[in-house]
């Protein structure tokens, strides 16, 4: 079940992203700045729950390295919040757009093998 409700909030994660993107909001601006950092942290922090029950339940590799990739994240935002706001540079020399379409990629993925686990 919780990795069904996984796959399902990777994809609309995903589709929730291209409809800001397409939208033209500054949903990179949105994330590095500062005032929304309880947000952000909460987000990543319930993709971090999520995975973590999706593990428990059914002990997929898949279901580990999300939980990994979510914690890395989340320690980073939580514990050493200067050194994700110095990468803001960084974001922008790649591109928002580069940025944005990256995200929703890691998004799809996420959730078409979490559902894909579950169902086998």
């Amino acid at each position: 079940m919780f990795g069904f409700i996984l796959g399902c909030f990777y994809l609309l994660s995903a589709l929730t992203f291209l409809w800001l993107n397409n939208s033209k909001f500054d949903l990179v601006g949105f994330f590095f700045n500062k005032a929304n950092h309880k947000f952000y942290v909460g987000y990543e922090l319930s993709f971090l729950i999520l995975c973590m029950f999706a593990l428990l339940e059914s002990m997929s590799w898949v279901f580990f390295i999300l939980l990994a990739i979510h914690f890395m994240g989340f320690y980073i935002l939580a514990f050493n919040a200067e050194k994700f706001y110095s990468m803001r540079n960084e974001i922008d020399a790649l591109g928002q757009n580069s940025m944005i379409n990256f995200s929703v990629i890691f998004y799809l993925l996420g959730g078409v093998f979490s559902l894909f686990t579950v169902l086998i």
